[in-house]
C-alpha cells in the first residue's frame, strides 16, 4: 500500500518533470506525461501479477495523479523552486493516495450518483 502510493507520487512527478525539461512549460504535455508515466507503470505492475489494474477499478488512482500534476504546475507557475515543488507534490500525492486507501475513498458509480463502499 505505502510503496504503491510512493510510486504513484514519484513517477507522476518524474514524468511531468521530463516533459517540462523537453517541451518547456506546456501544461497539456506535463499532465499527459506525468499521468501516463505513473498509471502506465501501475498497469504493467498489475498485469505482471495477473490482477485487475487499479486504474480500472473504482479507487482514486488516476484522479490523484491528475491533481498532483496540476498542483506541480501551479507551484512552478508561482515561481516555487523546482526541487521544492517536486518534494511537495510527491508528498501530496503519496499522502492523498494513502488516505484514499485507508478511508476507502472511491469514485461514484456511473448512473447511480452514489459512492460505493
Amino acid at each position: 500500500m505505502t510503496f504503491d502510493a510512493v510510486g504513484l507520487g514519484v513517477f507522476t512527478i518524474i514524468g511531468a518533470t521530463i516533459a517540462l525539461n523537453i517541451y518547456g512549460f506546456n501544461i497539456l504535455l506535463m499532465v499527459f506525461a506525468g499521468m501516463i508515466t505513473a498509471i502506465g507503470g501501475g498497469i504493467i505492475r498489475d498485469a505482471l501479477v495477473n490482477e485487475t489494474p487499479l486504474v480500472f477499478r473504482k479507487e482514486l488512482y488516476a484522479s490523484i495523479s491528475f491533481v498532483g500534476v496540476l498542483l506541480y504546475i501551479f507551484l512552478l507557475y508561482e515561481g516555487i523552486n523546482l526541487e521544492i515543488a517536486n518534494i511537495v507534490c510527491i508528498i501530496f500525492i503519496t499522502v492523498f493516495r494513502i488516505m484514499a486507501i485507508h478511508y476507502r475513498w472511491n469514485l461514484p458509480v456511473r448512473g447511480t450518483g452514489q459512492f460505493v463502499k
